[in-house]
């Protein structure tokens, strides 16, 4: 294609290319005219004799319409490639490609199915969604959230969600292939968001009914109508926030470091602000890089949240309180206009980027009248003082024979130490 205008490329014959790819010259001409569709080995050979990317061999007439199976042919892998590089069953692997459910225990899936096709996590997140399975059940969903509503939100009483024998509720924990006890308390988070909207909508109606005064009449009655509106608005977005949330859930552990990571305003939006990686954790395998970029200033590891890890806590952080009620919660307002700097910042020499140590570490560390020092790297290290923090270049911590006076002035911190859990 253009060969003219790409001279770092080399004219092929059929028969020069068939030999390069390991295969024949009819198979090439056969190739060429349509006649026959490669296997994704070979999708891969002619690439790599092309010098191409195998994605440029596909049909991009149909690129919108690729489900995960396609966009993993179009990237030269067979399924049996994909499950030997991820190390799961063949069985786990088909039902993600054909039913779009991920693993429970692999949180980080997608990022590996991404990873190990070469390609970017949001071109496979919309294969998924075009999965012909992923659709159904989407469709059955609205369905089973709506008889769920007309059950449970939309009569008198106390709130208390579905009942756990509830067989709408049995059938939704088997379509996401998750615990019946965990889905129950995510739909009870969801019916219970409508629940508080469909009161508000009752109590508006009320007022246009009885109130005496006829204009307020007429402004509850736009209010009634505005609330049934966006009941019905938010009843269309659950089958689509429930699909998300099950891709992309994260562990009691994980989730809690992307809210310290959030409350800490280590977000893309505004002033760069990073958080030091070895207060949050030293597990290399935990940050998800769809959700959580990291980089490194002077050996020192950073991180924050990417915009679809903010959009990830922002958007799913009530249905997390209700999955994991013993952790942190969000404690700011995303994008707020008057933000301060969030305590317990501080800048490294010769860097603008601001640092930051999530607040939740930072009491640890900080101790009233003892100053702490905690080792960077191998050249900058952190004076911690109860108001105050202050990076400096310093030699290895003293010996207390070498210098006895001022060794009890400061209290050395391990690296272990900072991690200990409270």
């Amino acid at each position: 294609m253009n060969f003219y205008e790409l001279p770092h490329r080399t004219a092929m014959t059929a028969e020069e290319l068939a030999r390069a790819a390991g295969t024949t010259k009819a198979q090439v001409l056969a190739y060429e005219n349509g006649h026959r569709v490669p296997d994704p080995p070979r999708i891969r050979a002619l690439a790599l004799a092309l010098k191409i990317h195998p994605w440029f061999l596909m049909n991009p007439d149909r690129r919108a319409q690729w489900t995960v199976a396609d966009l993993r042919r179009a990237c030269g892998l067979r399924a049996e490639d994909v499950v030997r590089e991820l190390g799961v069953s063949p069985k786990v692997y088909r039902r993600f490609e054909t039913e779009g459910i991920v693993p429970s225990r692999r949180p980080q899936f997608l990022d590996e199915v991404a990873r190990t096709c070469g390609i970017q996590r949001k071109l496979l997140e919309r294969a998924i969604g075009r999965t012909p399975a992923v659709q159904d059940r989407k469709q059955r969903v609205a369905e089973l959230v709506k008889r769920m509503v007309e059950r449970y939100v939309m009569v008198a009483g106390a709130w208390q969600g579905p009942d756990a024998d509830d067989p709408d509720l049995i059938e939704l924990a088997m379509a996401y292939g998750r615990p019946l006890s965990r889905t129950r308390r995510v739909i009870t988070y969801e019916l219970g968001e409508l629940r508080h909207r469909y009161v508000r909508s009752l109590r508006e109606r009320v007022v246009a009914e009885y109130d005496p005064d006829r204009e307020r009449q007429a402004k509850a009655q736009h209010a009634a109508d505005r609330w049934n509106d966006i009941i019905a608005r938010e009843m269309a977005r659950i089958p689509t926030r429930l699909e998300s949330f099950h891709r992309n859930a994260q562990p009691s552990d994980v989730w809690q470091l992307l809210v310290d990571l959030y409350n800490a305003e280590a977000a893309p939006h505004g002033e760069a602000v990073w958080a030091v990686k070895k207060f949050l954790t030293e597990d290399n395998t935990a940050l998800s890089p769809y959700l959580v970029e990291q980089r490194r200033l002077e050996d020192v590891t950073v991180c924050r949240l990417t915009r679809e890890g903010l959009e990830h806590v922002s958007r799913f952080a009530g249905l997390y309180a209700n999955l994991y009620r013993a952790t942190r919660k969000p404690s700011r307002a995303a994008h707020s206009a008057s933000r301060k700097v969030p305590p317990g910042t501080f800048t490294l020499p010769n860097h603008q980027a601001r640092l930051v140590i999530p607040q939740p570490f930072l009491d640890r560390l900080q101790v009233p009248g003892t100053p702490r020092i905690v080792k960077l790297n191998a050249r900058y290290f952190l004076t911690i003082n109860l108001n105050s923090l202050a990076v400096s270049v310093l030699a290895p911590p003293p010996g207390e024979a070498d210098v006895p006076k001022q060794a009890s002035l400061f209290e050395w911190v391990d690296d272990e130490e900072i991690l200990d859990s409270e």
